[in-house]
């Protein structure tokens, strides 16, 4: 059992930069939907799909997801614009997510994961587009973890790459 598990984290570690969001295989936060239940609106005015075992479900794209002019990365999901991304699979300050959790919103404001397999350690991941560097006015390097590239407001301390 747990060699099976680990071949399915290291299978999710492995795949999920080359998940196609439009085409029913993943959520906007890059977690694969579960083998039998596909994106589909289900009834819904938006897309969704099961991700696991625990019936616990996410949004899906229906279009690419893209940046719109506010250097929000955003895709159709039905009727809904939602907003979706692949920041990777490292918190700002470099940690590891845990395979079924990489970086992405999970209904809040700001991008993160999980980082233990217990769901009790978290932490915040840097806009795709953020670099970690110095800003005026906070001390330490920062990056933004939030929606939008530069007005999103949510600063958070980084370690570079």
């Amino acid at each position: 059992m747990t060699s099976a598990l680990l071949l399915i984290s290291v299978f999710l570690i492995v795949s999920s930069n080359y998940i196609d969001k439009t085409n029913g295989d993943a959520t906007i936060n890059n977690v694969p939907c579960r083998e039998n239940h596909r994106c589909n609106n289900y009834g819904s005015a938006y897309a969704w799909c099961y991700t696991d075992s625990h019936d616990n479900w996410d949004y899906c794209c229906k279009t690419p997801c893209e940046y719109d002019d506010q250097d929000a990365l955003r895709c159709k999901s039905g009727r809904y614009d939602k907003f979706c991304g692949n920041p990777g699979n490292k918190t700002a300050l470099l940690e590891d997510c845990v395979g079924w959790s990489p970086c992405g919103h999970y209904g809040y404001e700001f991008y993160w994961c999980y980082t233990d397999n217990d769901s009790k350690a978290w932490g915040y991941c840097c806009h795709p587009n953020a670099t970690c560097s110095s800003r005026i006015g906070y001390s330490g390097n920062v990056c933004n973890i939030g929606f939008y590239h530069e007005s999103g407001g949510y600063w958070k301390p980084c370690k570079p790459t």
